[in-house]
């Protein structure tokens, strides 16, 4: 019986040219209306954007006078459901509240 063993080497080498860019992030743009109360607003941001009572007051003190603001930056599937929560916690208390998304860049 003849025993060949041969081992063969195969050296490989490759090289990428791929660019990882960080996600584009997103803003959360909550608007100003005449029925949606002042309270509800608040409660949103406390709840749903995690702002304490005073960043919320504040925040929701600019949406009423600027008509609209800021109120989170996101990547783009955690600022669309945001926005989902948000307008179903509106609809389901009967408010108009609007909300809508930005690219942040």
């Amino acid at each position: 019986m003849i025993d060949s063993q041969e081992e063969t080497k195969v050296h490989s080498s490759t090289t990428s040219d791929i660019t990882l860019t960080p996600p584009k992030r997103y803003y959360v743009v909550m608007h100003n209306d005449n029925k949606t109360p002042f309270d509800f607003v608040i409660e949103v941001l406390c709840d749903l954007f995690n702002h304490d009572s005073q960043t919320a007051a504040d925040l929701a003190h600019k949406i009423h006078t600027d008509e609209k603001a800021i109120v989170g930056m996101y990547n783009l599937e955690i600022a669309e459901q945001k926005i989902e929560e948000t307008v179903r916690a509106a609809r389901v208390n009967s408010y108009p509240l609007t909300v809508t998304l930005e690219p942040a860049e």
